[in-house]
């Protein structure tokens, strides 16, 4: 029977998998891998760091499962991230994470040498520091002579793809997101947003398919991993779209929440959609277009944790949740790092709104909930009006654990969403990454509508009143958000 091994890149962690052919997950492994945040606007991570998470989870996945018997391998990761390599696939500088806000003013200029609307026609996004252009522009005027000494920028998942085979790569799904540097319509680098940007087009990669064989696992990585030497590996794609792909998510008029330390709203479609208050991208795997809503998730219920509850279980906090009617004024905006749709500010502010004495930590994680999930209602109401319709949206990762916050989706959204303790995600999507390049998967629609199917699923209904409920706080949530933009020093 075939075995199929996938590793994904986060935020927070490296985690991997090894599936067999049907789905089925036969061992797997995680490894603590936390970004820095060297100054307020900024994220960096050690590319270094993920490699040495790879050989660690590697080793542990080999204690259950020989490695030397997988027969595809697939990457995905965080995008867009800047990892500069030099020409031995060694890290220049400490790689730029999507959540480093630093080059807003590179973004205007970018925007400005483009003229207005022009990046938009381009790559079908706008201009703004979460995409990979800034990030360079930044980079050119700050650390010239690292672009100088620079032989690719790869993103988090073409590194690691690096090191497994010698070659390196970008796939649609991470390309849509350099924006403006791909022509989003020619499937191809643009001269002319490499100019924008600052950069020779040099750098960029080969592009391919997230499932094309990329290369082969080299001898000096298998004895790194304990991987067979010669196992194919594929060029991989963006975590978001991965996960998409793993909840059984191909086709329009289906929707994935995944809920990792970024929460994306992932509204595949069969023709390009581009409105630039969503993020615009390419699904893996299948011949779709894929609509982001992204904001923060985990990361916002993690910041809730270490600060008001250090120590305290998830379990804990659920309880207190539960335990408590929402407070009736208490609004939560979790713009703790800016936010990117459907507002697209970086200096966007967090705040809790409407306290008094009667209110306790229980009332606050409820409330910051509300405002995850409201982040939500924002981007599909953004979808809605393109003319997408959802019977149901089906969550997947990390932060979906949490029953309350599933309710509140559903609640908040107005529509079923369904969670699977057994299959899907991130990890998932990423095995059949590789199952299609190996020729295991005949397609992605198979896989979705096969053996990869989630299991086990739990299916949440909207509460009526408590949807009306949402609906007023999220109008309320509207003007808080100007007022609180008005008042930032």
């Amino acid at each position: 029977m075939a075995r199929l091994l996938g590793i994904d890149l986060g935020t927070t962690g490296v985690r991997a998998g090894v599936f067999d052919e049907h789905g089925s997950l036969l061992a797997e492994a995680s490894e603590a891998c936390p970004c820095s945040t060297p100054a307020p606007g900024r994220a960096e991570a050690d590319a270094e760091g993920w490699w040495t998470a790879v050989r660690a989870v590697s080793a542990r996945l080999a204690a259950r499962e020989s490695l030397e018997r997988v027969d595809g391998v697939a990457v995905t990761g965080q995008a867009p991230t800047a990892v500069l390599v030099d020409g031995a696939g060694h890290p220049l500088r400490p790689a730029i994470l999507w959540l480093d806000v630093r080059a807003d003013a590179d973004a205007r200029a970018v925007e400005a040498r483009l003229g207005p609307g022009r990046a938009e026609a381009l790559g079908g996004n706008r201009m703004h520091a979460y995409y990979l252009g800034p990030k360079l522009a930044w980079l050119r005027t700050h650390e010239p002579e690292t672009l100088d000494r620079a032989a690719l920028v790869l993103q988090s998942h073409a590194f690691i793809a690096l090191r497994l085979t010698g070659e390196a790569a970008c796939d649609p799904s991470t390309a849509m997101l350099c924006s403006p540097l791909f022509d989003a319509r020619a499937g191809r680098w643009s001269d002319e947003g490499a100019r924008a940007v600052g950069i020779p087009a040099r750098l960029l990669p080969r592009l391919v398919r997230a499932h094309d064989i990329l290369g082969a696992v080299t001898r000096e990585a298998a004895a790194a991993t304990g991987l067979r030497e010669g196992t194919p590996v594929v060029a991989g794609g963006g975590d978001f779209a991965a996960s998409a792909l793993g909840a059984g998510v191909v086709d329009e008029g289906h929707a994935c929440l995944m809920l990792g330390t970024a929460g994306n709203l992932l509204m595949p479609t069969d023709a390009p959609r581009f409105d630039s208050r969503l993020i615009n991208s390419h699904h893996v795997g299948c011949d779709r277009w894929l609509g982001l809503g992204g904001t923060l998730c985990g990361a916002a219920l993690e910041w809730f944790r270490r600060v008001f509850a250090p120590g305290v279980p998830w379990e804990t906090l659920e309880a207190e949740g539960r335990a408590v009617e929402p407070a009736e004024g208490l609004i939560a905006l979790p713009y703790l790092q800016g936010e990117r749709t459907p507002v697209w500010d970086e200096g966007a502010r967090g705040c809790f709104f409407g306290l008094d004495l009667a209110q306790g930590r229980g009332h606050l994680y409820r409330a910051l909930l509300e405002g995850v999930t409201l982040g939500f209602r924002h981007c599909m109401a953004v979808a809605e009006e393109q003319g997408l319709r959802f019977a149901e949206v089906v969550a997947a990762d990390g932060a979906g654990r949490s029953a309350l916050l599933r309710q509140t989706l559903a609640d908040a959204l107005g529509v079923p969403v369904t969670w699977s303790s057994e299959g899907g995600g991130t990890l998932a999507g990423t095995a059949i990454l590789a199952g299609l390049g190996a020729g295991v998967i005949v397609s992605a629609q198979a896989a979705s509508g096969g053996a990869w199917r989630p299991r086990a699923t739990v299916r949440h209904e909207p509460d009526a009143r408590a949807h009306a409920r949402l609906r007023s706080v999220f109008a309320r949530r509207l003007e808080l958000y100007e007022a609180v933009r008005a008042a930032t020093f």
